[in-house]
């Protein structure tokens, strides 16, 4: 008996790798933001706010590329339906 098997497509740039690759780049500031801190050194406590002032840049970012794409959506099958 013959298997059929459907391989899904890559969404290569498309909104899931971006959300994905946002999420893993704040995973990453907040890490070195928290290693900043246990580390010590020079100016740790503003190399970690700087790190996790990034962290919340990326989150802002896309959270309103999420928005764009949702009305962009809803502009596009509004059109379609019209």
């Amino acid at each position: 008996m013959a298997s059929v098997t459907v391989e899904k497509p890559l969404d290569v740039g498309g909104p899931i790798s971006r959300r994905a690759a946002a999420l893993a780049n704040v995973k990453w500031f907040r890490a070195l933001a928290s290693r900043a801190l246990r580390e010590g050194g020079p100016q740790a406590e503003l190399r970690a706010a700087n790190a996790r002032a990034a962290a919340r840049i990326i989150m802002r970012q896309a959270k309103r590329d999420a928005i764009v794409a949702r009305m962009t959506r809803a502009a596009l099958e509004a059109q379609i339906q019209a």
